[in-house]
């Protein structure tokens, strides 16, 4: 009876200032919870997922063909990966607390479309570094940055995946009345076996002139600069220009 008197009198006794201060202060910052999310950690975490992001976005860079670069997208792969790392730290090796956010982030919904498929592939090695940087795994998020920077380089350079053959936009301008002009350049494209398509003819009203436009199937370097060799040499032709679809040059 007299120490369950004891206990009740602690209870209901007021807390002193020193003591209350500390209480707040613990409930606050979770300072006394076990597992909780250590504010060194999350630091750590964070800058060297910047490090290893700004790794990433210089093998972009160096790796990038084609005309739809974003510098949002790269500064978007920045915020996935600080967010990652803290939702990482968050959760630690609490399940309750990995299914609350499970939860709450199955309500997010994404609208903006990514184009390149390669983008994609970005996105998700910036959440995986945000998870190796949140949970510790610093030396496995390194290796990984490093590994996959190297692999891109050397895809870039050895050009894997590369069509031998390309196709190619042919804009020929003839000049005013140049009687016969059109079927030669068509005859030197089918005799090239370039598979011309008609896609575009504009004709300038006040000189008479025309610009003509095929889409046609083209070799590498040299079998294109060759055929607009010989088109810019047939009578009446007054420009030619040859534009490469694809992601690597454009001449």
């Amino acid at each position: 009876m007299l120490t369950a008197a004891l206990f009740a009198a602690q209870a209901a006794a007021p807390p002193a200032p020193g003591d209350s201060q500390g209480f707040a202060l613990d409930q606050l910052f979770n300072l006394t919870e076990s597992g909780a999310f250590r504010l060194f950690d999350l630091l750590t975490g964070l800058i060297l997922c910047a490090l290893l992001t700004l790794g990433l976005v210089q093998a972009y860079r160096a790796t990038h063909r084609g005309a739809t670069y974003s510098v949002a997208f790269l500064q978007s792969l920045f915020i996935l990966g600080a967010c990652t790392t803290l939702i990482m730290v968050v959760i630690g090796s609490n399940i309750a607390r990995a299914f609350s956010l499970v939860g709450a982030l199955s309500i997010v919904r994404f609208r903006t479309a990514i184009k390149d498929p390669r983008d994609v592939g970005f996105v998700f090695a910036a959440l995986a570094l945000g998870m190796g940087c949140g949970t510790g795994f610093y030396a496995a998020s390194i290796l990984f940055t490093i590994v996959l920077s190297v692999l891109l380089l050397l895809l870039s350079r050895l050009n894997v995946g590369a069509a031998a053959a390309n196709e190619a936009i042919v804009r020929v301008t003839l000049a005013p009345a140049s009687n016969g002009a059109l079927d030669s350049v068509e005859a030197t494209l089918k005799g090239s076996r370039a598979e011309p398509v008609l896609i575009n003819r504009v004709t300038d009203g006040a000189s008479g002139g025309q610009t003509v436009s095929w889409r046609v199937r083209t070799g590498e370097g040299p079998a294109q600069a060759e055929l607009q060799e010989r088109l810019a040499q047939i009578k009446g032709v007054s420009s030619v220009g040859v534009y490469v679809v694809d992601d690597f040059h454009v001449l």
